[in-house]
């Protein structure tokens, strides 16, 4: 059975709807990062994807707590 989101995610992409808000991209060591190139399925969906690789996994501000703040200004300006 494909994820639940799987049909509503197809009905977007058939409607060209995408991600207007910018989005951002974290944790290198998260295991999704073996599996696919992260930034490229981001910018599949999204218009302004921008960010950087930290060294951690998942839960940014729990296992990089210098460096999440650190890229606000980075994230929130243009």
């Amino acid at each position: 059975m494909p994820p639940i989101d799987y049909d509503t995610d197809e009905a977007d992409r058939a409607a060209g709807r995408r991600i207007a808000s910018r989005c951002w991209r974290g944790g290198a060591d998260a295991p999704i990062h073996d599996a696919y190139d992260v930034l490229a399925v981001w910018r599949d969906w999204a218009d302004d994807v921008r960010g950087r690789a930290f060294d951690c996994g998942h839960y940014l501000p729990e296992e990089a707590p210098d460096e999440t703040p650190a890229a606000f200004p980075e994230f929130f300006t243009a």
